[in-house]
């Protein structure tokens, strides 16, 4: 990496960092979205619903946390083999790493919520619209970064993450229905 001195090495790294965090929350809220929806959607008891959602909360965060940090530490490396790089201009893992579990976790915290409070379909219903709520900011967030419409960024997170919780629990009402069977 090249650093001219203006400060581009503090602007890869921050731009990296934000690129985990938004990858984090982003994923927190789908994957555990989906992971609750189909937990919901087998009919099974509230609390399973809980302990499916937090164990995702926290098996996903540290996932995701520590793909992060191994990922930008091999960047680093194969970047500092081709050219003599100096270790503070360069994408701190620690930033990245934590950057995207921590989002990952407050983000997995949306889906999961209203089911601490409430239960059934009104906890279902909750869950999907603060979800789509995140999904659609965190996509229109972007926009400030990217310049792309706000409208267009919203909805493209919350189709990807909309489609993750339908087939979840979709998936989680046909696997229930051959459990109560077995």
């Amino acid at each position: 990496m090249v650093v001219d001195g203006a400060g581009n090495n503090r602007v890869l790294d921050d731009s990296n960092t934000i690129r985990a965090g938004i990858f984090g929350v982003q994923d927190g809220v789908v994957s555990n979205f989906g992971l609750v929806m189909g937990v919901a959607g087998a009919q099974i008891s509230p609390g399973a619903v809980l302990i499916a959602g937090a164990a995702g909360l926290v098996s996903g965060a540290l996932s995701m946390g520590a793909g992060e940090y191994v990922s930008v530490r091999t960047q680093r490396e194969l970047l500092a083999i081709g050219a003599e790089v100096d270790d503070d201009a360069n994408v701190n893992p620690y930033r990245a790493a934590a950057a995207n579990a921590g989002l990952f976790a407050i983000g997995g915290l949306v889906p999961l919520l209203p089911f601490v409070f409430t239960a059934g379909w009104v906890a279902v219903v909750t869950a999907v619209v603060l979800s789509m709520i995140v999904l659609f900011t965190a996509g229109a967030i972007l926009t400030r970064l990217t310049k792309r419409g706000v409208l267009r960024s919203g909805l493209r997170m919350l189709v990807i993450g909309g489609g993750a919780g339908a087939l979840g629990y979709a998936l989680g009402s046909v696997l229930g229905s051959f459990v109560d069977v077995i």
